[in-house]
């Protein structure tokens, strides 16, 4: 039988981590022994890996929607493990690394000949790797970066949303998905709402509302800012919202 497919939290914090923690960071499994596709790689990713994968080739690909430091720092050490696995036997070939079309003087940073395979995307492109096939959407946020719906052959979904504020494009790629992770560090109000950072707690309740998510869990928190009072904003306006824990495992 085919296993679920199921997300892993690695790191739920913004722009650093708290004592213990990690900055952004998913693991998405399809099931079925494709691997899995690491969402974002930010400070403290990397050494968590190792707790969540049997072996370095299960790690089939590393997906970057921006390259802001904060959700792309660890991506040098994930490569420096791949490139230890591949001396070592136990990994053949290159990582397949998605990066989100960023500004060049960032995208640079990523290349690391004979160990990457860097491949550029837009919010216009359908990335499929390790059985999911990701669509974009142009994050509203004065970084370039996207958001992302994820879907499995057996129907299995998940929408991320970095920082940015709400859009109807973002309300229709999402559209009914099974889990909803938004990055809803902080509390903007006004009409620039996510544009310096995370969606508000309530904003995010709202767009999982408007799209009709089947759970929504609130990452990218700020280490200075009582978790409880996140939860609680978002709380008020859909009950069934959670946070974001990091090392949980959850069914799509």
């Amino acid at each position: 039988m085919r296993a679920t497919a199921a997300l892993t939290v690695l790191g739920r914090y913004g722009s650093h981590p708290a004592p213990g923690g990690a900055c952004r960071g998913y693991l998405l499994d399809a099931g079925g022994g494709l691997g899995q596709v690491l969402i974002g790689c930010g400070s403290g990713v990397a050494g968590r890996l190792a707790y969540h994968l049997p072996a370095p080739a299960d790690l089939a690909a590393v997906l970057l929607p921006d390259l802001r430091p904060d959700h792309a720092a660890d991506l040098w050490s994930i490569g420096s493990m791949a490139a230890t696995a591949a001396a070592a036997g136990t990994r053949r070939g290159l990582l397949l690394t998605y990066a989100y079309q960023d500004p060049p003087e960032h995208w640079l940073r990523l290349q690391r000949p004979g160990v990457l395979d860097v491949r550029r995307f837009s919010s216009a492109d359908t990335v499929n790797t390790a059985g999911w096939r990701c669509t974009f959407t142009p994050a509203a946020h004065l970084w370039p970066g996207a958001c992302l719906r994820a879907e499995a052959a057996d129907g299995a979904s998940l929408g991320l949303v970095g920082p940015g504020a709400v859009t109807d494009e973002l309300v229709n790629l999402l559209g009914g998905v099974a889990l909803l992770v938004v990055e809803a560090g902080g509390a903007n109000t006004g009409f620039d709402e996510g544009l310096d950072g995370g969606m508000s707690p309530d904003a995010a309740a709202g767009l999982a509302k408007a799209c009709g998510a089947g759970r929504l869990l609130l990452s990218h928190l700020d280490p200075g800012e009582p978790a409880a009072a996140v939860l609680a904003e978002a709380v008020a306006l859909l009950p069934t919202a959670a946070l974001a824990l990091e090392g949980r495992t959850y069914a799509l």
